[in-house]
């Protein structure tokens, strides 16, 4: 099974099913379950703050550089604002972006280390 790579705190909002459109720069044509990768890169710190206050997160104790779940891929379209929501952010300019739609997320019993070297969008961790 795939991973895809999510920096924290979005790959948490994903596992809580807050976060339904993953917003990636390319389409993709993977449908079903992938795992979740908490990346071990930082997001931005305003975007961190944000999310920390609005939904009552602490993501300094966030954990990164594991699988933390899976979620299923159902579908991919061009972005558009309306998107925002399902998102997790304001989508101001949708241009050439796609949103990757996302569901029925699981999380992991356990936090697996991936034993291969993850990549920024898709990897194969075993």
């Amino acid at each position: 099974m795939r991973a895809l790579s999510v920096r924290q705190p979005f790959a948490e909002l994903i596992l809580r099913g807050i976060k339904t459109v993953e917003v990636r720069s390319r389409r993709t044509h993977v449908r079903g379950r992938v795992y979740v990768y908490a990346s071990r890169t930082r997001d931005n710190p305003g975007d961190e703050a944000r999310v920390s206050r609005k939904h009552r997160i602490d993501v300094d104790a966030l954990p990164r550089g594991v699988l933390v779940g899976t979620v299923e891929i159902v579908d991919c379209s061009p972005l558009r604002r309306p998107d925002s929501k399902a998102a997790g952010f304001a989508i101001t300019d949708p241009a050439g972006l796609f949103a990757w739609h996302l569901a029925r997320p699981r999380r992991a019993a356990r936090k697996l280390t991936p034993a291969k070297q993850p990549q920024p969008v898709f990897f194969n961790p075993f």
